[in-house]
């Protein structure tokens, strides 16, 4: 195989890659979370562009409006009531959109997979998914004995993990190096 075509094949593969997935929707379908950094504008008024850190119960603040409950909430979701909270004497048919700038809501993927790390853990985030994203396995893995451990409550428990298991966040995914 030719080094032409090989780069040919790889940018091909790239474009149908980056075309099948939905980007757009994955962000809409984000979960916010306490812990998660938000940027919120309001078309056409720039003096209410905050940026604000979701607190421990899920309350944010927000100019003209005051507290405003968005943890448990999807980013659109949040965007239509802070909207409708603004368009209660405030603006007219107000435009709102927020960006997470910086999540809590992420998985560690560690062991015998390509690029270990940190990783946003989407709302249907799965173990293999979450390999997925540290890049795949390692010719050394043994993905058999997977095991995530998970912190509930002040308590830590490691237990194994079959890869259609759903992850939460802060889970940390351990693939061991196999014995052969």
């Amino acid at each position: 195989m030719s080094t032409t075509f090989r780069r040919r094949l790889t940018s091909a593969l790239t474009a149908l890659i980056i075309a099948a997935i939905p980007l757009a929707g994955l962000a809409q379908d984000f979960v916010i979370s306490d812990g998660d950094l938000l940027k919120i504008t309001v078309y056409d008024n720039p003096d209410l562009t905050t940026r604000t850190l979701v607190s421990s119960n899920g309350i944010i603040t927000f100019p003209l409006v005051g507290d405003v409950k968005v943890a448990g909430l999807h980013i659109r979701e949040a965007e239509k009531r802070i909207a409708k909270l603004l368009s209660k004497g405030y603006i007219n048919d107000p435009q709102v959109t927020i960006l997470i700038t910086e999540t809590k809501n992420v998985v560690y993927v560690t062991g015998e997979v390509q690029k270990p790390g940190k990783y946003e853990a989407g709302p249907n985030m799965t173990v293999i998914k979450a390999i997925a994203e540290a890049g795949g396995l390692t010719d050394k893995a043994s993905p058999g004995r997977t095991k995530i451990t998970r912190e509930a409550g002040k308590k830590e428990s490691t237990f194994g993990a079959r890869m259609n298991d759903r992850v939460r966040p802060g889970d940390v995914i351990s693939v061991p190096e196999s014995f052969f």
